[in-house]
C-alpha cells in the first residue's frame, strides 16, 4: 500500500478521527497518582479494537508475574483496576515488530471555574478538539485506532505484527502501565506517542520529583519557626543544582538547550498546613540528570547531613529527602539512528517540515527504552505545558490540522516499516 494514497484516505475521512478523539475525551480517565479512573477508557478501547477484528488483551500491570517485586516497581499506585489494553494487528510473519503506544490517563480536571469549555465535552469547534486529555495523550489513542481501522478496511496485511498499547498510570510519575506493556509484549521497535509537538525525543533525562521534609523540635503555635528552614534548604540545594547544570551542559544531547538551566526547579515550599502541622514543612523540587540513581542518592545523603547540621541550631530537625515519583532513568538512542530518521523523513513527506530531534524531560521513554527496546523513541503532537490550552492546562485542546498531520506521519512510518 502506498503511503500517499493512504494519507489521502485519512484526509477524506478525518471527521471520523475528530469524532473518535471527542468520544475518548468524554470518558473521564483522571489520574490522582495513588489511584486513577482509566478502567472505562481501557474497556472502551478494548471493545472497539475487538470489534475491528484485532487480537486484544486487557490487564492490570499487577497481573504480570513478579511485577510488584520488580526493582523498578513504585509502591502506592493502586494498580488493581488501572488496566492496559493491547491490540495486535497480525502480519505475514507472526513476529511482534512495531508497538505504537499512548497513555489513557489524564491529569485532574481541577477547578471548573478555570474552564471556558466543558473539560469532558470533547467539543469540536474552531478547528480544535477541546477537553482534558485531548493534547495529552488521547490524540495518540485516536490516531492509532483510526490508522488500524483504515488499514484493516483496505485489506492491508503488514509484513510483521503491529501492536497498539493503550496504557495506564503515566501521570504523576507512575509509568507502571508503560513498563508492563513493553515487558509483556516485547517488540523490536517502539514509538511512544506522548511527546511535544513537532519534536522527536531520542533521549530522556533521568531524575524525578523530590521533597525535603523538616519539623520543629517542640510544639509551636505558629508556622514561623518551621519556615526558617526553607532558605537554609534552598541555599544548600544550590550545590545540587550546580552539579545538575554542569553535567547536562556537558552532555552532548542537552548542551545548549533549555534543560541544563532548568535542571532543578522548585515546585513549592511550605511551612504549616492551613492551621495544622504548624511545626512541619517541606521543600518540593524536580530535577533532571544523566546520573544513575545510586549516585544521586549518595548526593542526597551528603546534602541531608549538611542541611540537618545547619538546621539543628535553629531548633529544627531535618527529616531527609523522599522521592515523590519514580526515579526516571537516563536513556537514549543515537539521534541519527535508522528509526528516528525514518520518522523524521515520514514527517517531512507529510508536512514538508522536519521535526526537531532532541532530548526530553521526564517521560515514560525512561522505562520504555530500559525495559522495552533500545530503539525506542517518542514522537507526538502534544501542545506544550507553557501554551494556553496546552497539556495540563484549563481549556486543553489540539488543533485538528495538527492531529491529521500527526496521524498521516505515524501511518507513513508504519507503512515504511511494515508495508
Amino acid at each position: 500500500m502506498q503511503a500517499k494514497e493512504f494519507c489521502k484516505l485519512i484526509e477524506e475521512r478525518k471527521e471520523e478521527l475528530f469524532t473518535l478523539l471527542s468520544d475518548l475525551v468524554k470518558i473521564n480517565s483522571e489520574s490522582f497518582g495513588s489511584h486513577g479512573n482509566e478502567a472505562e477508557c481501557a474497556k472502551y478501547i478494548y471493545n472497539m479494537c475487538k470489534d475491528l477484528g484485532f487480537e486484544c488483551d486487557m490487564y492490570s500491570p499487577l497481573e504480570l508475574e513478579g511485577f510488584s517485586e520488580h526493582y523498578d516497581y513504585l509502591d502506592g499506585r493502586s494498580l488493581e483496576n488501572r488496566y492496559n489494553t493491547v491490540a495486535r494487528y497480525k502480519g505475514e510473519e507472526d513476529i511482534d515488530e512495531v508497538m505504537i503506544m499512548s497513555h489513557t490517563d489524564t491529569v485532574g480536571i481541577g477547578d471548573l471555574v478555570n474552564w471556558e469549555k466543558d473539560p469532558l465535552s470533547g467539543e469540536i469547534s474552531d478547528g480544535r478538539v477541546y477537553g482534558r486529555g485531548s493534547s495529552d495523550d488521547k490524540y495518540g489513542l485516536a490516531a492509532a485506532i483510526f490508522i488500524m481501522k483504515l488499514l484493516k478496511e483496505q485489506g492491508f496485511t503488514p509484513k510483521k505484527n503491529l501492536l497498539f498499547a493503550a496504557y495506564s498510570d503515566e501521570e504523576y510519575g507512575g509509568s507502571h502501565g508503560a513498563m508492563a506493556a513493553v515487558m509483556k509484549y516485547p517488540c523490536n521497535r517502539i514509538v511512544s506517542m506522548d511527546c511535544k509537538e513537532d519534536e522527536i525525543w531520542h533521549c530522556g533525562s533521568g531524575g524525578g520529583e523530590v521533597k525535603y521534609f523538616f519539623h520543629v523540635d517542640r510544639p509551636v503555635d505558629s508556622a514561623k519557626k518551621a519556615a526558617l528552614a526553607i532558605p537554609v534548604v534552598i541555599e544548600c540545594m544550590e550545590k545540587f543544582a550546580k552539579n545538575r547544570y554542569e553535567e547536562l551542559e556537558n552532555n552532548r544531547f542537552y548542551k545548549g538547550t533549555i534543560i541544563p538551566k532548568t535542571s532543578v526547579r522548585y515546585m513549592g515550599v511550605k511551612a504549616g498546613n492551613n492551621g495544622m502541622d504548624l511545626d512541619r514543612g517541606e521543600v518540593h523540587f524536580v530535577f533532571y540528570t544523566d546520573k544513575q540513581k545510586e549516585e544521586i542518592f549518595q548526593e542526597f545523603d551528603a546534602l541531608h547531613k549538611e542541611i540537618a547540621e545547619r538546621l539543628l541550631p535553629l531548633g529544627i530537625i531535618g527529616d531527609g529527602f523522599k522521592m515523590q515519583t519514580r526515579f526516571f532513568h537516563y536513556v537514549w538512542c543515537e539521534p541519527d539512528s535508522e528509526d528516528v530518521l525514518l520518522m523524521q523523513q515520514s514527517a517531512k513527506e507529510v508536512t514538508g517540515k522536519e521535526p526537531n530531534i532532541c532530548g526530553s524531560c521526564l517521560s515514560d521513554l525512561s522505562v520504555i527504552s530500559k525495559h522495552g527496546s533500545s530503539k525506542a523513541f517518542a514522537f507526538g503532537q502534544g501542545r506544550g505545558f507553557e501554551k494556553e490550552g496546552g497539556a495540563h492546562q484549563p481549556n486543553e485542546f489540539i488543533e485538528c490540522d495538527k492531529l491529521v498531520e500527526f496521524t498521516k506521519t505515524i501511518a507513513t512510518y508504519i507503512l515504511k516499516v511494515l508495508g
